[in-house]
């Protein structure tokens, strides 16, 4: 109602009139994404949640991705609400009341955001709503719904204004800071009249970002992490190398720059490709074992072995180049609680190793036999054999061995009586 106020409002509940009644059908899947400064929908996503029409300017935000860029719609403010597959009844509906958000939001209507295997990026709930809430995810209790006849599966999500993780479940603290142009003090967009109707209403010109103030132009903004990488023997000649990292939850891999590839002395010959999907579509790169990740935490390091990373050269958020993106590849077996803020410190509360939520292959609702036979049909395999079966690669490096299996395994032992995954948890 007031055309001069651009700041967002957070809300603990859904509030408002849905642009695509009723509410409770016209929602759509999507990623909680701490690498995109936006809210996003894309392409049939958008029409559903009614991101269309009168709801549109005709102003216009280019989106980067690993394969190009593509031009997006900036909306009409909105509310944007949020929350895990929890909210999702066993006849596909939503329920409404566990919903929260944030209103007088410009988002992004993109265009079509498809892979060549076929998934596409639906939705985006990024930086301008989480970097305000505490994001608890369980992979060790999976949810498995069916919307619009489509099957999605996903850890179990619950985002809350406070929550207080217990150092006995959450043995590690990683230090997250947050990293931009400017100082952050809430989510914003800039507008502008519409210079055919200048009595009229004042058009979002950008879409909503972290920024420093109210009516302040956006800058944006993400979260940080400090991570050390080495290749080969450690010694006097050959230190570990220090990076920042961007802390992305919606990052399936781990990247990083050509720059620190080089710091690295990795050879010019990849371990490796992959073909990696994003705005703008799908590309090959590069790819390497890197042999040794420290990450320092609260509670001691984590240290990896033999890490997969891809090697991207991605502008940063604070301007420049990127060092690397910090991808969830790393704590697949893990719970983590996002505990994001926009000043001081904020944290990646990590637990110990659990049981790994997703080897149901066949999505049956049982681990079996039948899994197994899946399992052992690809085992020793690379995408270039003919019975490669990315199901089964469960740490994404492109090859299906002993840690596959020692992970599936573990996941398999740890069902109770190889029951059926209980949704309710």
């Amino acid at each position: 109602s007031d055309d001069f106020n651009w700041e967002h409002t957070l809300v603990s509940s859904y509030v408002g009139r849905p642009l695509n009644p009723p509410a409770q059908e016209n929602f759509v899947i999507g990623v909680l994404d701490t690498g995109s400064t936006v809210d996003l929908a894309a392409g049939a996503s958008a029409e559903i949640l009614g991101l269309q029409g009168r709801h549109l300017t005709p102003n216009i935000t280019p989106i980067g991705g690993i394969a190009g860029t593509m031009d997006a719609l900036v909306t009409m403010p909105i509310g944007v609400f949020a929350a895990g597959l929890e909210a999702v009844t066993p006849e596909g509906r939503l329920d409404l009341a566990k919903l929260i958000g944030h209103t007088n939001v410009a988002a992004l209507a993109a265009p079509p955001i498809e892979c060549n295997d076929g998934s596409e990026v639906s939705a985006v709930v990024g930086t301008p709503l989480l970097a305000f809430y505490t994001t608890i995810i369980h992979v060790d209790r999976p949810r498995k719904v069916t919307v619009r006849d489509k099957i999605y599966i996903s850890p179990d999500v619950h985002i809350t204004t406070s929550y207080e993780p217990a150092p006995a479940e959450y043995s590690r603290r990683i230090p997250m800071e947050l990293g931009g142009l400017s100082p952050v003090t809430t989510a914003s967009y800039f507008a502008f009249p519409d210079f055919e109707d200048i009595l009229g209403e004042w058009l979002p010109m950008t879409p909503t970002v972290l920024s420093m103030s109210a009516m302040s132009l956006p800058t944006g903004g993400a979260f940080f992490a400090e991570v050390g990488v080495l290749q080969g023997t450690p010694g006097p000649l050959n230190a570990l190398q220090n990076t920042r990292m961007l802390v992305d939850t919606g990052a399936q891999s781990s990247i990083i720059s050509s720059n620190i590839a080089a710091k690295l002395n990795l050879p010019l010959e990849p371990d490796f490709t992959a073909e990696v999907c994003g705005v703008g579509g799908t590309t090959v790169v590069p790819g390497y074992y890197v042999d040794y990740v420290r990450i320092n935490a609260m509670g001691g390091a984590l240290e990896f072995a033999r890490v997969p990373f891809v090697v991207i050269d991605m502008e940063s958020p604070e301007g420049g180049s990127l060092d690397g993106i910090l991808g969830m590849n790393l704590f697949w077996n893990r719970n983590v609680v996002l505990e994001p803020t926009t000043s001081g410190t904020g944290f990646l509360h990590l637990s110990d190793p659990v049981p790994f939520a997703y080897i149901d292959l066949n999505l049956d609702d049982a681990v079996d036999l039948t899994d197994y036979a899946i399992f052992a049909a690809a085992w020793r395999t690379t995408p270039a054999d003919p019975a490669w079966d990315p199901r089964c690669d469960l740490f994404l490096d492109e090859v299906i061995d002993t840690r596959d299996l020692e992970a599936f395994m573990d996941s398999w032992l740890h069902m109770v009586g190889n029951a059926p995954i209980d949704t309710k948890l």
